[in-house]
């Protein structure tokens, strides 16, 4: 056997190795995944009531519109509210209300956020207890998914396991689970997961970070075993060598 020959065999001998090994690598990490059936990013969200019934005579915010704690959203003329002044049975109105000089009762936003759906307009008559509008709370975004697993994947699921979250532009943030409820059908765990992220900042990646934007949320799984051992070895020390 030529020398020629020798080297074309240990050549080919080497690039199926690290084909088969590099199929391996693959086979390992894709192991390592379970993406989304379906996922999304919501937003915690306080509905805004009223304890007096009347009518409204002034709507201070709209859809859109960016709220700080104490600032009014309405102002309502209740007739319940003027009765019960003048027996003397209230001074105030309550933690998310107040009444303004001309005994009105304005109602207030009890937390920071954005206001996504006003039910009451101004000339409108509500009852005690309506619902005004909706509020999404400032930071609370996160994002639901929902999973299929076999049982044997539900098992890796790690505490606070780390989670990719790809946007519709493709760009990635980075999240852990908060929370997972599992309901089982035909021998598969079918898992709602709750993931939290601090790099869900409303209006970022132009607009795309916010309430009801489609997602994908891949969740890294707990993947024990030798390839797994040894690809995380040559990857460190890939890594070290080239920074």
């Amino acid at each position: 056997m030529t020398w020629r020959v020798r080297f074309k065999l240990f050549a080919g001998t080497v690039l199926v190795l690290l084909v088969a090994a590099y199929a391996t690598y693959h086979v390992n990490e894709t192991r390592g995944t379970a993406v989304s059936d379906s996922a999304q990013i919501l937003g915690e969200t306080y509905v805004v009531g009223t304890p007096y019934a009347g009518l409204v005579v002034a709507q201070k915010v709209a859809v859109g519109d960016v709220v700080s704690e104490g600032d009014p959203l309405f102002v309502i003329d209740s007739a319940a509210l003027d009765r019960d002044l003048s027996l003397g049975t209230v001074s105030t109105a309550g933690q998310a209300t107040t009444i303004d000089v001309d005994g009105n009762l304005v109602v207030l936003a009890t937390q920071d956020g954005t206001v996504t759906d006003v039910a009451a307009q101004s000339g409108t008559f509500v009852s005690a207890a309506d619902h005004l509008a909706t509020v999404q709370i400032a930071g609370s975004l996160y994002v639901q998914a929902e999973y299929t697993l076999t049982p044997k994947e539900y098992a890796r699921v790690p505490e606070d396991a780390a989670v990719t979250i790809e946007l519709p532009s493709t760009a990635t943030l980075r999240g852990t689970v908060e929370r997972v409820q599992v309901t089982t059908v035909g021998g598969k765990a079918l898992a709602l997961v709750t993931v939290g992220s601090d790099e869900l900042v409303d209006g970022e990646e132009n607009g795309l970070v916010g309430s009801g934007t489609p997602v994908t949320a891949s969740i890294s799984l707990r993947n024990d075993g030798v390839v797994t051992t040894v690809s995380h070895a040559v990857t460190t020390y890939v890594r070290g060598v080239f920074g």
